[in-house]
């Protein structure tokens, strides 16, 4: 047996049974025990003989020690965190929520020593270029206070859906896109709703700029709540939701309040031709004025943008890492202007909520998933196209950040008209059901939308001004390409079965 076996079998053996569940704990602390580290190291060359570290004691020389007594903090915190790790797996208390106390005590413990390693570095050291920028840093709390938010509010909620019956159990529900194969809560839309909408107030308050946002935003979640009642209760009298046309007009309707608060696409970039101005016709609304083509452009875009989020929504563990990417390379976006435009840092800032928000559902949407998105989805594909729009991002920049869903979107609308079949109405045809029969697992596959997400985010965000378009539409007629493709070799082999059959 070579090393690399021996390795993955001890590695095997470690992680068995109850240990397990202790190793996500550990691995996330000591990544975060690991930064400490680093950052300690990349800067410890600028920091002053002595530093201050006592701050029980009284103010001035007592307070102060040599300064490496600095690395004494992430030692401390490696100390805690394998002795909690160690009282999680030796725990015979069988108290409830025992072993999530213990994991969130070290852990808010662990984020407090990297805050006071931070602080000490800051006020003990010469002056130094700035690994990261400040105004990047300050999106950290509400990145961290949405992931928090989430993580911690999700096995509560898991726990009362069940308990309300708001659960899809695949022995009784049926869809021809569905892949569950144990019962999976719904409504996880509408807990990244309120979180969305509960940290936005506390770090930006409700002003009068975003609040079409909010007000959708919040319709979204309240549409999607009741959706995800009528799909678990057979016998709901909410069931007409289940017309996809009714749903398309709601859709359309949660949108309107971005549109009225003057949230439109006022150009579009054409290759070769410059921009075009959409704003050239406008209608009064009390005090607002609403281009026409602009909004009702914006609306189609917008709607459009949501649903081909959630279209894609059909592989556990996908979805949030697609939302979560797709928000961080917003808020990368609207700290680029923010010195033309001050009201880009409110951007910036919802944007790195989403994106805290989204990664919250990681651990439990991950396969095989605790809780599903359902309808509320809409939502978190509201706050990507809104956001994208405020920022005056390009239309083309916009598709490379969630290309992937947006292509398969669009590849699988006109196979549908193309069958003569309703667009709108649901089948086994997406991309994630056309790499699962071609033998790839439900893991990988949500590794692959994480992935592109970043390849294609990065390129959107990376590119030169002057080629972003041109090489936006050349990724996008390359990519789109591939997923026709693949899409047409799967109906022939279906064809071939059937016919066989």
């Amino acid at each position: 047996m070579n090393i690399i076996a021996r390795i993955k079998r001890l590695s095997d053996i470690f992680f068995a049974g109850k240990r397990r569940s202790v190793a996500p704990f550990v691995l996330l602390n000591i990544f975060l025990i690991l930064l400490e580290v680093l950052y300690i190291f990349s800067r410890y060359k600028y920091i002053n003989s002595e530093i201050p570290f006592w701050f029980a004691k009284s103010w001035g020389d007592f307070q102060l020690s040599p300064k490496y007594y600095i690395y004494y903090l992430p030692a401390t915190a490696f100390v805690l965190t394998m002795l909690a790790g160690t009282i999680r797996y030796v725990n015979r208390l069988y108290l409830r929520y025992f072993d999530e106390i213990v994991s969130y005590f070290v852990s808010i413990v662990n984020v407090f020593f990297f805050y006071s390693i931070y602080y000490i570095i800051q006020s003990a050291s010469l002056p130094f270029p700035p690994i990261i920028s400040a105004k990047f840093l300050t999106l950290v709390p509400p990145f961290i206070a949405a992931f928090l938010a989430v993580y911690a509010v999700l096995p509560y909620f898991i726990d009362l859906a069940h308990r309300k019956r708001l659960v899809t159990d695949p022995g009784v529900h049926t869809h021809p896109a569905m892949l569950l194969r144990e019962p999976s809560a719904r409504g996880g839309g509408f807990v990244y709703a309120i979180i969305f909408l509960l940290l936005s107030a506390v770090f930006l308050g409700v002003g009068k700029q975003f609040q079409g946002v909010y007000l959708s935003v919040f319709m979204l979640a309240v549409l999607g709540i009741i959706d995800d009642f009528q799909n678990t209760h057979p016998t709901s009298e909410f069931r007409v939701l289940e017309n996809p046309l009714l749903r398309l007009l709601l859709l359309f309707l949660c949108v309107l309040p971005v549109i009225l608060s003057g949230l439109v696409v006022s150009t579009v970039s054409i290759p070769f031709n410059g921009l075009v101005n959409l704003g050239n016709i406008s209608i009064s609304v009390g005090s607002v004025s609403i281009p026409v083509v602009s909004a009702v452009l914006t609306m189609i875009w917008v709607v459009w943008m949501m649903n081909s989020l959630s279209w894609s929504n059909g592989i556990d563990g996908q979805f949030a890492g697609v939302i979560g990417i797709s928000s961080i390379f917003v808020a990368i976006l609207a700290l680029r202007f923010e010195d033309l435009e001050p009201l880009q840092r409110s951007v910036a800032v919802m944007a790195a909520i989403s994106a805290g928000a989204a990664f919250g559902f990681t651990k439990y949407t991950w396969y095989p998933s605790k809780i599903m998105w359902g309808f509320g989805a809409m939502a978190a594909g509201l706050v990507i196209a809104a956001l994208s729009i405020a920022v005056q991002t390009k239309v083309l920049v916009s598709v490379l950040f969630i290309l992937i869903p947006f292509l398969d979107a669009l590849v699988t609308f006109f196979r549908r008209i193309f069958q003569g079949r309703n667009p709108l109405s649901g089948d086994r045809g997406h991309l994630h059901h056309l790499l699962l029969d071609r033998g790839w697992s439900v893991q990988k596959i949500a590794r692959f939308y994480w992935s592109a997400a970043l390849v294609f985010g990065l390129i959107g965000l990376l590119s030169p001004e002057r080629y972003i378009v041109k090489l936006s539409l050349t990724i996008i007629g390359a990519v789109g390409f591939l997923i026709a493709l693949l899409n047409l070799k799967s109906l022939g082999r279906r064809k071939q079965k059937q016919e066989s059959a």
